[in-house]
């Protein structure tokens, strides 16, 4: 991630300040004021001035105001200030969101609700401190989950569908419920057993009519290696393809990867995999799994491991789903 307060030298008084992006409708700016301090400014008319009237949210370690436009300046600024300058990619990957979120504002009344909810939704990420980054295990499993958004939902179902699709990250025990079919998405690394950890009773035991296991092996490698896979590029191709349709959905997405724990950082970039191989497996009558039914009273968790091998007689995929090896 390059700091793009970097490009900008402090000025003598106010504020200095850079377009962010030349194509978007509004007047965005990264901005450094005369302690060098980073700003994200948003400059807009007189329509929106309504928002003396809300009250900004308080951010951890961000500080948000609303300067309405006076004597020395010509517009009204919605800023937001980063407190520590190390902690400047948080600040970038939330600025970034709300750039990507505001894309489609046509109006500035529009854009100020917009940048207020997205700030809600991230005074409550931050508020939680889960600024820490993901274990390599949760790193893999959401590679896992983010390929099969790629690769497969949003080619047959369209972008928007295919993060409503995604649901596990809100607490519900498959990652996915497609129509009527449940799908559990696991990773397992091409260096160890081919077994994968199943986390509840629930988790392959669906109320949906349908429930099928895909697995993605994934082998280490380095960002040079060709077709390399890592959360930062995975994230910013699914994000570019959102960018084409609704706000909402970039919103949702981005809503969903902060449930996970998710920011963006370049420290992912030191966790770097090839895509090595991917199967599916409907879970029927047989299949290796146990079930709440399965369970002796006074038993309330379990997980357990099934074998890959095990499940090669129940390899099949939904009628929607091109063919995988």
């Amino acid at each position: 991630m390059n700091n793009p307060w970097d490009e900008i030298n402090p000025p003598s008084k106010d504020v200095s300040a850079r377009r962010i992006d030349h194509t978007h409708s509004l007047d965005l700016f990264w901005a450094r004021d005369h302690f060098g301090r980073y700003l994200f400014v948003y400059e807009f008319s007189s329509e929106a001035e309504s928002i003396s009237n809300i009250n900004l949210p308080d951010l951890v370690g961000i500080q948000t105001a609303y300067i309405p436009a006076n004597g020395s300046i010509n517009s009204n600024r919605l800023v937001l200030l980063l407190n520590e300058q190390s902690n400047w990619e948080l600040f970038l990957s939330l600025c970034n969101d709300l750039v990507q979120a505001t894309r489609q504002s046509k109006t500035s009344a529009s854009a100020v609700q917009t940048i207020l909810r997205r700030l809600t939704r991230w005074h409550e990420f931050l508020r939680k401190n889960r600024s820490e980054l993901l274990t390599e295990e949760k790193i893999k499993g959401l590679i896992g989950e983010l390929l099969f958004i790629r690769n497969y939902l949003i080619p047959t179902f369209g972008s928007g569908r295919a993060i409503q699709f995604w649901q596990g990250t809100e607490g519900l025990p498959q990652d996915f419920n497609i129509n009527n079919s449940a799908i559990e998405v696991k990773c397992q690394s091409g260096a160890t057993s081919p077994y994968v950890r199943i986390s509840s009773a629930e988790q392959l035991c669906p109320q949906l009519p349908e429930m099928y296991l895909f697995v993605i092996t994934l082998g280490k490698s380095t960002p040079e290696t060709e077709n390399a896979i890592n959360l930062p590029g995975l994230i910013s191709n699914i994000r570019d393809i959102l960018q084409s349709d609704t706000s909402s959905h970039i919103e949702r997405f981005n809503d969903l990867l902060h449930m996970i724990g998710y920011i963006d950082s370049d420290s992912y970039l030191d966790f770097t995999y090839i895509l090595a191989g991917e199967k599916m497996f409907q879970v029927t009558e047989g299949f290796p799994r146990i079930c709440n039914h399965d369970i002796h009273h006074g038993i309330v968790k379990l997980s357990y491991d099934i074998s890959l091998s095990e499940c090669e007689p129940f390899k099949n995929r939904p009628d929607w789903m091109v063919k995988i090896s």
